[in-house]
């Protein structure tokens, strides 16, 4: 079997058991795992004790089902962990029953070496059979007081506290289930001899001990890019060229008067949320002295420098006309996907001298390569955004992406935990993706800009061209520059 996923060739069944203290951000941390490895073509997927707990009728349990000295509580929350260590087993067996590699996380507390004992055994009883099984530890500690009330305080709207009327009755409660489990909690240490990573107060800190293996390797690279710091990111699909007005795929071709309009209101879209998200920021135990300057992010085409300057309140020439707190910075990880010998061509010159290539793309838009120099599949794209999702989730402060749109879908695909297979087929709407950091990922608003007009070029092989009957409508509606199916574009 050819394959371009390397997940798909090494054969590792990785368990990943989180430890540490409740709201230390092994959730959130559990939800990064899971989006990243679903996003670079590794099947995952995250069990939660406490929502086993939940799905039990234990839902809202107060402190005292978390006290150790409760000897029948603490036997039905050991009882659900392994039950949950299980169901990973399981899962991962049943998506590599042939070869290749599957994650399961074990989201839970494993707070002392005990426990961790019992995971180990579960584990190694696996890899007896079958030398492919390998654990790893992640744990997350955190001892900043700002931090810890940050953290606190967005737990409140979990599972457990989410329908609490009285939200410091609720935060008391919480405080003290902390307590309880402070009473035994054993940190991770080089004596258990095992594989693990440790963060410290939110990546401020970064040990791993034993790391081996391609997807051990790729885990420990994302965790050393991860914090649990609040922030915002925005991602904004670029206005309409003069190649979107011709109906031509890729090249570097200028705004319209009608992109440039687009990109002046999403510019103001962007400056009033960035407004509103300043005291976030301000208040966050992360950045304690200072407030980190805005990362703007884009390709190195013409069309990002000019959608920039828009940003910034600057005129195209580059005179500024309002200063703002902004750091650029110019990547050509975030450039198009490449159409190769395809590029400039309108989609009726696709369809006439490429109609194998246009039926191919459509047969497996996530795999197929555009023929020629420098052409991409969406595979391609995604080993070259890798970079850029370790990058945001580094980044201390808010940060804005101007891209196309298949850029833009392999984003969303990351930072709304869609697979690698869903990747192409996401649906792009005009104007801003705004990412919230929440206590287990980002909330997400779509931001809609009403005034101008987005790109909206359809590349081979899409469902907007892919019916032979349509060329003409398609090439009249592109020509035009009204073609209503965004869903399908690039």
């Amino acid at each position: 079997m050819t394959t371009t996923n390397p997940f798909q060739v090494y054969n590792q069944r990785l368990v990943i058991a989180m430890v540490g203290l409740p709201a230390r951000g092994k959730s959130y941390l559990s939800h990064v795992l899971l989006r990243y490895l679903n996003f670079v073509g590794c099947p995952c997927q995250l069990f939660n004790a406490g929502n086993l707990r939940r799905e039990r009728g234990m839902a809202g349990a107060d402190a005292n089902f978390f006290d150790p000295t409760n000897s029948n509580a603490k036997q039905q929350r050991d009882e659900m962990a392994m039950q949950c260590l299980d169901e990973v087993i399981a899962w991962i067996k049943s998506k590599t029953v042939a070869r290749g590699c599957a994650v399961g996380i074990l989201d839970a507390t494993n707070t002392t070496v005990a426990r961790r004992k019992k995971v180990m055994d579960r584990v190694k009883k696996e890899r007896d059979k079958c030398s492919t099984w390998t654990l790893i530890f992640v744990e997350s500690i955190a001892n900043e007081p700002k931090l810890l009330d940050q953290n606190y305080r967005m737990k409140l709207s979990n599972d457990d506290y989410k329908n609490s009327y009285d939200k410091q009755a609720a935060l008391a409660d919480f405080i003290e289930r902390v307590k309880q489990y402070e009473t035994v909690y054993e940190p991770l240490s080089d004596e258990e001899q095992t594989s693990y990573i440790q963060l410290v107060n939110a990546g401020a800190k970064f040990i791993s001990s034993n790391v081996d293996g391609y997807v051990m390797w790729k885990v420990q690279r994302l965790l050393g890019s991860v914090h649990i710091g609040p922030r915002t990111i925005w991602i904004g699909l670029v206005g309409q060229t003069e190649n979107d007005l011709q109906g031509r795929l890729g090249g570097d071709a200028s705004l319209t008067n009608a992109g440039i309009a687009y990109g002046k209101e999403m510019s103001n879209v962007i400056n009033t949320r960035e407004q509103l998200t300043e005291n976030d920021l301000s208040a966050s135990a992360l950045n304690l002295n200072h407030v980190e300057p805005t990362l703007v992010l884009t390709g190195t085409l013409h069309r990002y420098a000019v959608m920039s300057s828009l940003l910034l309140n600057q005129n195209v020439d580059g005179t500024k006309t309002k200063q703002q707190q902004h750091q650029f910075m110019t990547l050509a990880a975030l450039n198009e996907l490449c159409a190769g010998d395809m590029s400039g061509l309108t989609n009726l010159e696709l369809m006439k001298r490429f109609p194998e290539e246009c039926d191919a793309r459509a047969a497996d838009k996530l795999n197929y390569r555009y023929p020629g120099v420098g052409g991409e599949s969406y595979i391609d794209l995604v080993a070259r955004m890798n970079e850029i999702v370790c990058m945001l989730e580094q980044s201390r402060g808010n940060s804005i992406v101007i891209c196309d749109r298949s850029v833009f879908r392999a984003l969303m695909a990351y930072f709304l935990g869609k697979t690698i297979q869903e990747l192409p087929f996401l649906h792009v709407k005009p104007g801003v993706l705004e990412l919230r950091r929440s206590w287990k990922g980002f909330s997400v608003t779509q931001l809609d800009v009403t005034i101008g007009k987005p790109t909206s070029i359809a590349g081979a092989g899409t469902e907007a061209i892919s019916d032979r009957s349509n060329y003409q409508k398609i090439f009249d509606l592109s020509h035009q520059c009204c073609v209503s199916d965004t869903n399908a574009l690039f």
